[in-house]
């Protein structure tokens, strides 16, 4: 791939992903089409993904590696902190790559980022059952993600911090 192309490919998802965050129920394909040089830069719906899922383990590991950073008191909080923060940051990816979530080309890279959350949360990395950890944490962090409308508007709805609490005690 050349750089004008790589270039390419990332301005056209930066477009798509503008128009997902808003529009939550679009189709990729729907994006691909509604935005200009989509399918050129992405000839199939799968390329995209791939390019969706890359975007989000890296901010999710961006995500991670600030929490951690800062310290922590429970290592159970910073994975499901972090993914929640990503949700946040890239709401329209998190909807399209739910959409995809059985899409058998990608379910090596959803296995990885199971088992990269497991480890975060101090699960042995040759652990049993590391990937279903990865999901309880994934489990836990869907709960405790906001509704569309912000938690601010109602202020008798728990903080951030207590949701991830009952949701990780759960």
């Amino acid at each position: 791939m050349t750089w004008d192309a790589y270039h390419r490919r990332k301005d056209v998802l930066r477009q798509m992903l503008a128009i997902a965050d808003h529009q939550r129920e679009i189709t990729l394909g729907e994006l691909l089409d509604s935005v200009e040089g989509g399918r050129d830069a992405f000839p199939t719906e799968i390329d995209a993904l791939f390019d969706l899922q890359m975007m989000w383990f890296q901010r999710l590991s961006g995500h991670m590696e600030r929490i951690l950073s800062q310290g922590t008191e429970s290592p159970d909080l910073v994975p499901v902190t972090a993914w929640v923060g990503t949700a946040a940051d890239l709401p329209g990816a998190r909807a399209l790559l739910d959409a995809h979530r059985d899409e058998p080309a990608l379910r090596k890279a959803f296995a990885k980022e199971l088992s990269y959350l497991a480890t975060a949360a101090g699960v042995p990395v040759r652990g049993a059952d590391l990937r279903l950890r990865g999901q309880r944490i994934v489990d836990a962090a869907r709960s405790a993600v906001p509704a569309q409308t912000p938690a601010a508007a109602d202020p008798s709805r728990p903080g951030l911090i207590a949701r991830l609490r009952s949701a990780i005690a759960a």
